[in-house]
């Protein structure tokens, strides 16, 4: 039987095999989803949860506390997801198949989900939700450009992180995969089924995270068409580009490009 859950100021050493990393606004629901992952055979003493209350203020949000739990962890993997998914498929012996997999497929391989959609804008996903249940598109694994945040591992080896001065509880997933690839990484979305009990959101909060990440990147002086989950933008150094480009219709024009060339 593996320990109870931990807060973050009481772990040490690196000496576990996986680490679960959760942002935890209300602690019962939390409780459920460690439950649900110690009955799908997590419950080793290799295995560690790990969480941030945010139940009376968010002390972290999705980019920081994803950075937090990334130097806190002492798992070979992290495994950052929401604490409304519940583990009643998939089971652990599955997601061990699944790394070996991709590690004799692309050992360069840094993040991977259940999630996610390629350059092309078209989605590969393997989740039960609110919005479908048992669902499977894609060729598993199949490589992505970004990766839905409810569950997330993360090769704490190859030294990836969000960037810094972006904060929210949006895109936290787009930006991991995004610095992962400009460092040579790969991204992935695998078959590992799982309940989400709740489907995303774009709202003005989104969108302020968007705008925090078209400002930072643009900082790179390198020109990119960015896909997310929910949208899909344009960044360069160039205020006036970012402007034009992120129009509909170019950004529709670049995407129907995309999908006849990559699809």
């Amino acid at each position: 039987m593996s320990a109870p859950p931990v807060e973050i100021s009481q772990v040490s050493e690196k000496d576990k095999l996986f680490t679960f990393g959760t942002l935890v606004t209300r602690p019962d629901e939390y409780n459920e989803m460690v439950q649900s992952a110690m009955q799908a055979g997590f419950a080793r003493d290799d295995v560690e949860f790990l969480y941030i209350d945010n139940s009376q203020s968010n002390e972290y949000d999705g980019f920081t506390g994803a950075n937090k739990f990334i130097d806190i962890a002492r798992g070979r993997y992290l495994i950052y997801c929401h604490q409304d998914v519940l583990f009643e498929f998939d089971r652990i012996e599955t997601l061990l198949s699944i790394i070996d997999e991709l590690d004799d497929l692309d050992p360069d391989w840094a993040i991977f989900g259940n999630a996610g959609k390629k350059s092309s804008g078209r989605s590969v996903v393997r989740i039960t939700d609110p919005g479908a249940s048992n669902l499977s598109m894609g060729e598993f694994p199949e490589r992505a450009m970004t990766i839905d945040e409810n569950f997330m591992v993360i090769k704490l080896s190859a030294n990836i992180g969000c960037s810094n001065g972006v904060n929210g509880f949006h895109l936290y997933g787009t930006d991991l995969c995004y610095n992962a690839m400009q460092l040579g990484y790969s991204v992935y979305v695998v078959n590992f089924h799982l309940r989400h009990k709740s489907a995303g959101n774009p709202d003005a909060s989104y969108r302020k995270v968007e705008s925090q990440l078209l400002h930072r990147y643009s900082q790179r002086k390198r020109a990119v068409v960015i896909q997310s989950m929910c949208s899909r933008f344009y960044v360069s150094y160039s205020k006036i580009l970012n402007h034009l480009v992120n129009r509909k219709p170019i950004l529709n024009l670049h995407k129907s490009i995309k999908k006849k060339l990559y699809n």
